[in-house]
């Protein structure tokens, strides 16, 4: 199985919205924030050299007002050639409460795609 790790990310007063549970929008930086953290231990050449080209996230179920965390597991799901797709499952307790991937590209100096090297392809399929 290729790398995993969960991170507890704790829920801001700015997440919540009119109804007292956590906007759909605040999902995304609940995933941004344990996926930073993620690649901050794991993948250091990549992180800061890399952009994200696709993300999407399912709701599966409410993050009430009260919820002071929520422990988001990150996976590396493929791992391309100038890019890898990472899947984040969101859970409060042990309901799944979302789960999301981004696409993440590497960049050059000039911020341009590059290939992964062999040492981060064998990081991001590390078990």
């Amino acid at each position: 199985m290729p790398l995993s790790q969960t991170i507890p990310v704790q829920v801001r007063f700015a997440d919540l919205d009119p109804l007292n549970h956590v906007n759909n929008v605040a999902f995304f930086s609940l995933m941004e924030t344990a996926r930073v953290e993620f690649l901050r231990g794991q993948a250091k050449s990549l992180f800061g050299h890399m952009v994200i080209a696709h993300s999407e996230c399912d709701y599966l179920n409410e993050i009430r007002g009260g919820t002071r965390t929520v422990d988001v597991t990150i996976s590396i799901e493929k791992v391309g050639n100038t890019s890898f797709t990472v899947l984040h499952e969101l859970l409060v307790g042990d309901v799944v409460v979302g789960r999301g991937r981004t696409v993440q590209v590497a960049l050059d100096d000039q911020r341009k795609p590059r290939p992964l090297t062999d040492d981060e392809r064998t990081l991001l399929l590390a078990d």
